[in-house]
């Protein structure tokens, strides 16, 4: 273990440490929401169709899932504080390759690099923060990274909006760039004078087997699910992908049963409470993701509301504040209690709040939508605030990092399938909708084929191209189906949450129904 420089200044090195950590969390929580709430413009801007916005999501949060449970592995190799930097150093690329990127493809892979820093900063801020804070002022820290990524997290579509509206779409990428550089050099300093202890004895095995599967079946799964709606769900090609799924994923779970130090330790199931904190975490991550950006999507679409971003940012704040707000508080403020009905109560609120989105309409005014955004944002506060600690009450204290891991892997998994699932019942019902209108003009036009999959799956200026082939007429009914397959492709991708919600808000009815060991 590296010794402390003498002479040193503990207020100025606990200083060093949180600002070091903190900014680098707060810049990778801020960065989803950010994104999505800018995505209509870089979706305008790029002339993306919705397959490539999509994947501008998905592809970070892929690479992220696939990597931050094996971070602890290399922190135990190379050091926590030098994860930590690598990862900051990542994330700091990945934003610069996102400002200069002049089409889907680089931001994509900017994403991806962003991804890889994020696992990795993720994956050892929180330990780094922990063994170089005096234990006297660790619960303070504890709160304190809480609070940074909660309110990232939380404000993330607010600014990103702001920043897009003012400046561009890449301004939130430089954003980033301004929290992480003070980060990087706080963490550099920290290096410098032998702040941090590493311990990087315990050189166990890693489990790249186990990550490389889980990586190949959420991404052929994923692409599977954008790509069916287009492809047709029994194409070669579709087909092919969920055979790859299906087999990746046996191979993954035969892995991690046999694996030494498995990268998913199976046995943590066995734990009723375990089972109810991972899966009604995934439907918590299933749920904000496919809210966040469908909402941004919805909105700001020029048939629909037409928001500007910020002004995005803005109406889900009824949502992002009680969720910043509760997964703070809720867990001071129920220490002690019997976590079963606050956590069913929270998945109850969220298919409520989704349900009642669902009714929504281009036409129906904010104070109605307000309302139903906070009951969202009540369960979101309530589930992501307790939910990990009902999952590590039962493990012995040995298994607490692992376990977490475990429930953050799931939470990944739930962002990814958040936007992937709801992207499947909006273009089935867009493609629904729209083929319609298209049969129902007379004469229909000869190739109505390609005309229902331009307006469906095309970018904007193929859309446009599409509307201005057509009479004033058609053109005008065809409009009037964009506006009706927004909102029916909305409500149904809140009907889709709702339903996850209530499969959530059973499994931690029943699953928490003994009150042994239930006490917070």
């Amino acid at each position: 273990m590296a010794e402390k420089a003498e002479n040193s200044n503990p207020s100025r090195e606990v200083g060093l440490v949180w600002s070091a950590t903190l900014l680098c969390g707060l810049a990778v929580a801020y960065n989803s929401g950010a994104v999505m709430a800018a995505s209509p413009f870089m979706k305008i801007d790029l002339d993306l169709d919705a397959n490539t916005l999509q994947w501008i999501m998905i592809s970070y949060i892929l690479v992220a899932t696939g990597l931050v449970g094996v971070m602890g592995g290399f922190a135990d190799i190379f050091g926590r504080l030098r994860l930590l930097i690598f990862g900051a150093i990542m994330f700091t690329v990945g934003s610069l390759i996102c400002i200069v990127a002049d089409n889907g493809t680089v931001v994509i892979a900017g994403r991806a690099v962003q991804g890889l820093g994020g696992a990795a900063i993720f994956g050892t801020g929180l330990a780094v923060l922990t063994v170089a804070t005096p234990e006297a002022l660790r619960t303070l820290a504890l709160g304190m990274w809480a609070a940074a990524t909660a309110l990232g997290q939380g404000l993330g579509p607010l600014i990103g909006g702001a920043l897009t509206d003012a400046i561009d779409w890449r301004a939130i990428f430089a954003f980033d760039v301004l929290l992480l550089v003070p980060g990087i050099v706080a963490c550099l300093l920290l290096a410098r004078k032998h702040i941090v202890p590493e311990d990087t004895a315990r050189h166990g095995r890693i489990d790249y087997p186990g990550a490389a599967l889980m990586m190949l079946a959420l991404a052929a799964l994923t692409l599977a699910m954008t790509r069916g709606q287009e492809q047709g769900w029994g194409s070669v090609e579709i087909v092919s992908l969920l055979v790859v799924a299906a087999a990746a994923s046996a191979g993954f779970i035969v892995r991690e049963w046999r694996a030494e130090r498995p990268l998913f330790e199976l046995r943590f199931f066995r734990e009723p409470s375990y089972v109810a904190a991972a899966t009604g975490t995934f439907v918590a991550g299933f749920g904000i993701f496919g809210l966040i950006y469908y909402f941004n999507v919805f909105v700001q679409s020029p048939e629909g509301p037409d928001y500007s971003a910020f002004q995005a940012g803005l109406a889900l704040l009824p949502c992002t504040m009680l969720f910043f707000v509760g997964s703070i508080g809720f867990p001071r403020l129920l220490t002690g209690y019997d976590l079963r009905w606050p956590t069913t109560l929270g998945m109850i609120s969220l298919a409520s709040g989704f349900w009642f989105l669902s009714d929504v309409a281009v036409t129906t005014a904010y104070a109605e939508v307000s309302w139903r955004l906070a009951l969202v944002g009540l369960g979101f506060g309530l589930t992501f605030g307790l939910l990990p600690r009902v999952g590590l009450r039962d493990l012995p204290d040995a298994d607490a990092g692992q376990g977490s891991g475990v429930i953050n892997v799931c939470l990944y998994i739930g962002f990814t399938f958040g936007i992937a699932a709801c992207g499947v019942v909006v273009n089935a019902v867009r493609h629904d909708v729209i083929q319609k209108a298209v049969h129902a003009m007379s004469p229909a036009p000869e190739n109505r084929i390609q005309v229902i999959h331009d307006l469906v799956h095309g970018s904007n200026s193929v859309i446009q191209k599409s509307l201005k082939n057509l009479d004033a007429t058609d053109a005008a009914s065809i409009n009037s189906a964009l506006t009706r397959a927004l909102e029916a492709g909305f409500g149904s991708a809140m009907m889709l949450l709702a339903f996850a919600s209530v499969i959530g808000a059973l499994l931690c009815g029943w699953l928490l129904r003994d009150p042994t060991g239930n006490k917070g």
